[in-house]
């Protein structure tokens, strides 16, 4: 089912604690994107190596992949990023109205075949991304991270001064 972790800009990164959980749960790959820094991968070690190299002043996005469509490979892991919107984007959730291309995630098709095309048409805080997401979320959860802004659809949680798509991996 996956976990999505964010750490909005100035607050402190989260614990090695939690990060182990979350991954222990999560085990078939990981990732953090901020404005200036991404890493995605099934290395956790390498993860966390990249993750000491974060700037606390930045927003953090971190997920953690629980695989349900598509093989657990790299190319697989969050964040899923479009260069011509400078656009990162991670799912927690299974996006059952999206039919998954050959070895691709529901997460990625829904990105760059539904949301992303619209994010380029009209930009990140547009009335058409809000409803194209609105028709396909469901109970799912999605991060954007576009330069230094960020923007969550679906219930997060707050605990302390992190946003968490989901309490799974904690008990």
């Amino acid at each position: 089912m996956c976990v999505i972790i964010y750490k909005p800009e100035g607050v402190a990164i989260p614990s090695r604690a939690l990060l182990d959980k979350a991954q222990s749960a999560n085990p078939h790959g990981c990732g953090f994107c901020t404005p200036t820094k991404s890493y995605k991968g099934l290395s956790y070690n390498q993860f966390l190596k990249g993750l000491r190299e974060v700037d606390p002043s930045e927003p953090l996005l971190i997920h953690f992949r629980l695989a349900t469509h598509g093989s657990v490979k790299k190319s697989n892991c969050h964040p899923f990023y479009e260069n011509q919107t400078d656009t990162q984007f991670m799912h927690n959730g299974v996006l059952y109205a999206i039919n998954p291309d050959r070895d691709k995630t529901d997460s990625e098709c829904a990105f760059r075949g539904f949301i992303n095309p619209i994010v380029e048409c009209f930009g990140l805080h547009s009335v058409e991304v809000k409803d194209v997401v609105g028709r396909i979320i469901g109970a799912s959860k999605f991060a954007l991270m576009q330069g230094g802004e960020v923007l969550l659809f679906g219930e997060f949680i707050l605990r302390g001064d992190l946003y968490l798509s989901n309490l799974r991996f904690i008990y």
